[in-house]
């Protein structure tokens, strides 16, 4: 008995070298712990958020989560510690540092931590860098700016802003064509993509801009107006304003394209000594930078020779007669001062001044004379005047005397020019004009014009005219006479040939033109008020027109001389506009003249005119005239007929032409207007009592009518109204009247007949729409009275009994009382009263409304149950108390849609069919009869559980050839089972006990069965068990005991040798004991590789992580088996004992049948197990 514990002893420390150390165990369960940033940027700006995850890597759950930062780990950061995540949502500089998240589990004290610097900035302010142009530019200049941030990272998006208006989108902004607009200030946006919180703007720049060109000054030194030839003169351009970095380009017009200066960098432009070729205008053209705007001014520059000097003649003259005085002026063109002047006679210096007098002048005097100039300082200045030649005559002036034009009688009006002339060639003369016999009185002002010119000639200019001239100083006068002849030009006269002077349109006038003189040579002009009419001595006038008319004038005109034009007196033409004014006169002028009736029409022209004849139509017989005398102007018509009724012609003419003017004339001719009866006040159809007023009007609205009433044939009255008040039935009947023209007795006409019907007391009806029995609460209903009678103008009157004295309708003139939403207080009589007119007669109807509320329905359960199982079946009816048909139904599951029929059909309840059921009626077409039933409840049961184990202990497993399973239903208060088997989803069979024998196969293994249970009473069946599958476990345990009953036959054969040899050996020396056989299987075990593993070697590594801890499992079970045998032998902590299988849920239906994975339930550690 001894050696069989031992072996046991032996194959249970073999069991325990084959499992791992609790060191290298607890080595492998060490957390991996991964902390990871989000978003995982290297720097997390200011306003951003960032979340710090910390993960276990390995596949495990329950961990607790606590965030610190360092240095104080004292306080910490979360509160929810079962959160993986700490979030920073909006980062701060004080959030910077180095983070430690711990995490740790249950309740032992192993806390597992990680790491993690986070690093917090603000966000980078960019900077605006000028990269090309100037802060001061003009209008059309270029211009590069750079935004640039101090973190050098890529990914940053720019924008730009001028004030608060988007600008771009790059890192750089280039302004092309600058404008005023463009002036700033300008600011750049950065921001890292998809990063909005690090947007920073940058500060404000600013350019200075000027609108338009840049101003350009253009100055010349020496300053004077012109430069001589030969001086020196510098040009120099300026910016006005504040710039910098410009070149300079010279140039002088036309000629662009040469350049004249080389050094661009100069303002000025030196001419050192000008030519006449240096005059012109210079431009100064500007620019700088790579753009292509340029500015230019221009200087005109003026460069001459030195200014000539001319003589002037200031008194005297160059052709002079003896003793006469000349005075000489030497004036340079150029008016500055500081000039200084010579004067020479031949090349004789005659003076130093800038005059030269000459007195009594002798013929010595007479030659060339020059002048000389020179500006002071300007030595290049000196230039001399062209000859003065001065001639000098002997002896007195020759005289002539000339007249313009030279006809011999000149007509007043005309023109007439005298003119003294001297025959030497001389100026300067003064001209005196005298008229014999009165030389005392001078004829001209102004003496210095040789011609005495008389402008119009008048009889009084007729004689003897005398010319006297003299010139200078001195009193020598000479003197020449001529005789002028003046006469009145003769005025002509105007003759009518043919026409009128008070003339129509169309019409023919001839005029002649006569002179008094009858010389040849006379000229004729037309004028009709100034307007040119004709150039010949007649002037005819065919078809005249408006514009003819006016006063005519001619006149005449000798050839060549205007002035003897003189015009007739006037002839006044007097043209009508158009055809002649006919106006048609009707006496008596009545509208409308009636049958019998005299009536005259008269034509009349209106313009002052005569000779006209007269001719009456009327149309359509325009061929035949009505009338014979045509002087006569008027048409009587002496009995009006209803053929004379048309309209009438009247038309004249006169003279020879074929102009005829006519004017129409409608005359009405009518039979006496028929009166009409209108009905003012009451009714046709009236009802005893009620009062009628009645009208007769005539259709011709003119006064002076008189009116007759009668009632059949009996007079009425005389008034034009007639009034019957209290109305009777004797007052029935025909009503006529009779209307009759004040003092025209051929005008009295009787109107057509207007019935009166009179009634005894009005018929009333009383209708209800909608016509239900019964009006539901909610409902609109309306009541309408109506008169049978043919009849209108009535009023109503509403009252529900048995309150008469409160009316229910305000307005009367409507047949209808509406009740819009019904209530139970609406229901019983109503009385409809109804009134017409001023009188007190009334009349009323009663009528039965009858008011309700919608009913209730009902929900009647007409199968199945209230409270049910998953699976059965349920039948719900709606019904309702009102029985009429028409009822409309609608059924909800809490709040939710269920159904449209009066009864809801459940099948194969499940839990979700679960809660209130309410049904709605409604009558089809009155939404208003709306009603929902109260709660049906329905409550729904899960299925009992049915719970499948392994009955065979794994001791019987080596032994037995099948596995006995056991189906638990585990609600019993439902009695007794029958329980049904499945395999792989396919019925096996139904059996009475709780149990089922399985055949230990490998296909068995690999099979997934499942139970139910079934009764003959609610509930029927159970739901299905989760599945169980053996999988081959069994047999990988079978071939582990196979392994481990090799190596305990091993282990005791060793042992067997060491006893046997310590027996037969000689003790030579006595060896020291081992204490402790299991630290030498312990080393053993370190030198062995156990069976397992090298089945493990052979057959590769276990499928899963579950096949795995099955390994596991099979060998504590063996080292279970082994330590029940050992109990008196080896102390433990806690008994080991059977593991059985956990079943883990499928995640499939019921229908899909069940699938399963066995999990080992953990057992005792080897250390519990041996102290």
């Amino acid at each position: 008995m001894g050696l069989v514990k031992f072996i046991l002893i032996t194959a249970a420390v073999t069991s325990m070298v084959l499992k791992p150390s609790k060191e290298e165990n607890t080595t492998a369960r060490q957390p991996t712990l991964l902390l990871k940033q989000r978003p995982d940027f290297n720097v997390i700006y200011t306003g951003e958020q960032v979340t710090l995850t910390c993960d276990v890597q390995e596949q495990s759950s329950d961990w607790k989560y606590y965030w610190y930062k360092i240095p104080n780990k004292s306080q910490q950061l979360n509160s929810d510690t079962s959160m993986s995540s700490y979030i920073i949502n909006a980062a701060e500089l004080s959030h910077n540092g180095t983070y430690v998240c711990q995490v740790k589990r249950g309740d032992n004290n192993d806390e597992y931590e990680g790491n993690h610097d986070l690093t917090i900035k603000k966000p980078p302010q960019p900077n605006i860098i000028l990269i090309s142009g100037w802060k001061n530019v003009f209008s059309g200049e270029n211009v590069a700016l750079k935004c640039e941030s101090p973190d050098k990272s890529t990914g940053w998006e720019y924008a730009w802003f001028q004030n608060t208006a988007d600008a771009g989108k790059e890192n750089t902004l280039s302004i092309s064509s600058i404008k005023k607009e463009n002036e700033g200030p300008y600011t750049c946006q950065t921001e890292l993509q998809g990063r909005p919180l690090t947007r920073v703007k940058s500060t404000g720049f600013s350019f200075t801009v000027y609108a338009g060109q840049p101003t350009l000054l253009l100055k010349q030194r020496p300053d004077f107006n012109v430069i001589y030839t030969g001086e020196q003169v510098t040009l120099t351009c300026e910016v006005q304003e504040q710039s910098s970095d410009w070149k300079y380009y010279w140039y002088k017009i036309p000629n662009k394209s040469q350049q004249l200066n080389s050094d661009t960098s100069t303002p000025s432009y030196i001419i050192n000594a000008a030519k006449l070729s240096h005059n012109g205008t210079y431009v100064c053209q500007v620019k700088r930078g790579d753009n292509n705007n340029k500015y230019e001014i221009n200087h005109d520059l003026t460069i001459k020779r030195p200014p000539q000097p001319n003589i002037i003649l200031i008194s005297g003259w160059k052709n002079v007669f003896s003793d006469e005085n000349v005075v000489l002026k030497c004036e340079s063109p150029d008016k500055s001062t500081g000039w200084k002047y010579v004067w020479f006679q031949n090349t004789a210096d005659a003076g130093k001044e800038n005059t030269l007098s000459i007195s009594s002048i002798k013929k010595e005097n007479e030659g060339p004379y020059t002048c000389q100039t020179e500006l002071q300082g300007r030595p290049l200045t000196r230039v001399k005047s062209t000859e003065f030649v001065l001639t000098v005559y002997a002896g007195q002036p020759t005289l002539l005397l000339k007249q313009r034009p030279d006809f011999n009688v000149i007509y007043t009006g005309e023109q007439v020019t005298l003119t003294c002339e001297v025959q030497e060639q001389s100026s300067d003369w003064k001209y005196y004009w005298y008229k014999i016999p009165n030389k005392s009185q001078q004829l001209n002002s102004d003496t210095s014009t040789p011609s005495y010119i008389i402008n119009a000639a008048k009889l009084s200019h007729n004689g003897t005219y005398v010319c006297q001239v003299k010139r200078g100083d001195n009193n020598n006068k000479y003197e020449i006479n001529h005789d002028l002849t003046i006469k009145r030009p003769p005025q002509p006269n105007i003759i009518l040939i043919s026409g009128w002077k008070n003339v129509f349109s169309g019409e023919n006038v001839v005029l002649k033109c006569e002179s008094p003189d009858k010389s040849t040579g006379w000229k004729y002009v037309w004028f009709q008020n100034t307007a040119d009419a004709g150039k010949e001595n007649t002037l005819s006038i065919s078809s005249i027109k408006k514009e003819n008319e006016g006063p005519y004038t001619c006149q005449t005109e000798l050839q060549g001389r205007p002035l003897t034009r003189v015009k007739s007196t006037e002839f006044v033409l007097t043209v009508y506009a158009g055809q002649p004014t006919l106006l048609l006169k009707q006496r008596p002028d009545f509208n409308v003249i009636y049958t019998g009736e005299q009536v005259t029409l008269t034509c009349e022209v209106q313009e002052q005119s005569s000779d006209w004849k007269y001719y009456w139509y009327k149309i359509p017989n325009k061929s035949q005239p009505l009338n014979s005398d045509t002087s006569t102007p008027s048409y009587i018509i002496n009995a009006a007929k209803p053929s004379h009724n048309g309209t009438y012609v009247c038309q004249v003419k006169r003279g020879d032409n074929n102009n005829k003017y006519e004017i129409n004339h409608d005359l009405t001719i009518k039979r006496p207007p028929q009166p009409n009866i209108i009905l003012i006040s009451g009714w046709k159809n009236v009802f005893s009592g009620e009062n009628v007023v009645l009208k007769c009007e005539s259709p011709d609205k003119s006064t002076g009518w008189k009116y007759v009433w009668f009632q059949n044939t009996a007079d009425a009255g005389k008034e034009n109204t007639l009034s019957i008040s209290s109305i009777k039935k004797e007052n029935e009947g025909p009503y006529t009247c009779q209307t009759e023209l004040q003092g025209r007795p051929l005008t009295r006409v009787k109107s057509t007949e207007f019935v009166l019907t009179v009634y005894g007391q009005p018929t009333l009806l009383l209708k209800q729409r909608p016509d239900f029995n019964v009006i539901y609460t909610g409902e609109q209903v309306t009541l309408t009275c109506e008169v049978q009678e043919q009849s209108s103008d009535w009023k109503y009157y509403w009252y529900k009994i048995p309150n008469k004295s409160q009316q229910l309708n305000s307005d009367t003139s409507t047949p209808s009382y509406i009740i819009n939403t019904a209530e139970l207080s609406h229901n019983g009589t109503y009385v409809c009263q109804v009134k017409r007119g001023d009188n007190n007669n009334k009349y009323e109807i009663n009528h039965d409304l009858t008011i309700k509320r919608p009913p209730q329905p009902n929900i009647i359960l007409i199968s199945g149950w209230k409270n049910v199982f998953s699976g059965e079946n349920v039948a719900l009816k709606c019904e309702s108390p009102d029985k009429s048909t028409g009822w409309e139904y609608a059924w909800f599951q809490n709040t939710a849609d269920a159904g449209k029929e009066n009864t809801l059909s459940i099948s194969s309840i499940k839990k979700e069919n679960e809660g209130p059921y309410t049904c709605q009626t409604e009558l089809q077409g009155r939404p208003l009869t709306r009603v929902k039933s109260t709660e049906f409840v329905l409550t729904v049961y899960a299925r009992p559980l049915a719970v499948l184990t392994l009955q065979t202990s794994w001791s019987d497993i080596m032994s037995v050839d099948s596995l006995t399973l056991k189906c638990e239903v585990q609600n019993d208060t439902f009695g007794s089972w029958n329980y049904s088997w499945y395999k792989d989803g396919v019925f096996e069979e139904t059996v009475p006990v709780d149990t089922y024998n399985v055949k230990a196969t490998e296909e068995t293994f690999k099979s997934e069965y499942k139970c139910r249970g079934n009764r003959t009473e609610r509930p029927l069946y159970s739901s299905f068990s989760e599945g169980f599958k053996a999988n081959n476990i069994v047999l990988k345990r079978k071939v582990l005991l196979a392994f481990s009953g090799c190596i305990v036959c091993s282990i005791v054969l060793l042992i067997i040798g060491c006893i046997v040899l310590r027996f037969t050996r000689k003790k030579e020396m006595k060896e020291p004991v081992k204490q402790d056989l299991f630290f030498s299987m312990t080393e053993l075990k370190r030198e062995t590789s156990s069976p397992l593993h090298e089945y493990l070697k052979e057959n590769g590594p276990p499928l899963d992580k579950e096949e795995h801890n099955e390994s596991i499992v099979l060998l504590n079970d063996a080292v279970t088996a082994v330590s029940d045998q050992m109990k008196d032998v080896i102390p433990y902590k806690e008994n080991g004992g059977f593991t059985s299988f956990k079943v883990e849920k499928s995640a499939l239906k019921e229908k899909d049948g069940l699938q399963s994975k066995a999990v080992a339930q953990p057992l005792p550690e080897e250390d519990d197990l041996i102290s």
